[in-house]
Parts: structure tokens; C-alpha cells; sequence
């Protein structure tokens, strides 16, 4: 006969400390119970040069253009547009 296993207890995961440099992108920091309800983000990047990562890292003489002629750059759901948001 197959035995069905206990009910397992949630897993305990213990910080002695949490140290966060940046926060970016929809990212989130969630202490203690809590629910994120209908939580949602739209963004957007334009980088002319990209993204240089390391250390001493030298860029010379560059010329960047970005061309960004849209009025919208997504379609808003939801009823996310808002007059006058930055």
C-alpha cells in the first residue's frame, strides 16, 4: 500500500544580514507575510552606448544618438496611463 507522505512545513530560510546595492527592474524586497496583489511595472531603457561593466574601463571619443520619436512605446492596460507621470 503507498504511503503518502506528511504535509511538509514551510522552509525556513534565515538572514543574518541583507545587503542590496541596487534596486531595479520590477525588483522587490519582501519582509514578513505579505501578498503583492495585481503587482505590474512597465519601463523602458535607451542606452546609445550600452552597458560597459568592470573595472577601469575607458570610453573615448564616442558619439551616441538616440532616436526615439514614439509618443507611446507600449500600449497602457489596465488603465495605466496617467496625465503628467514622469
Amino acid at each position: 500500500m503507498l504511503k503518502l507522505p506528511c504535509p511538509l512545513e514551510p522552509p525556513l530560510i534565515e538572514f543574518d544580514s541583507i545587503h542590496v546595492n541596487s534596486i531595479a527592474d520590477a525588483s522587490g524586497i519582501f519582509i514578513g507575510t505579505n501578498t503583492q496583489v495585481n503587482w505590474s511595472t512597465s519601463g523602458k531603457a535607451n542606452n546609445g552606448l550600452g552597458e560597459i561593466n568592470g573595472d577601469h574601463n575607458y570610453v573615448l571619443y564616442n558619439i551616441n544618438t538616440v532616436y526615439d520619436n514614439d509618443i507611446i512605446d507600449a500600449p497602457y492596460t489596465k488603465g495605466d496611463l496617467i496625465i503628467g507621470r514622469v
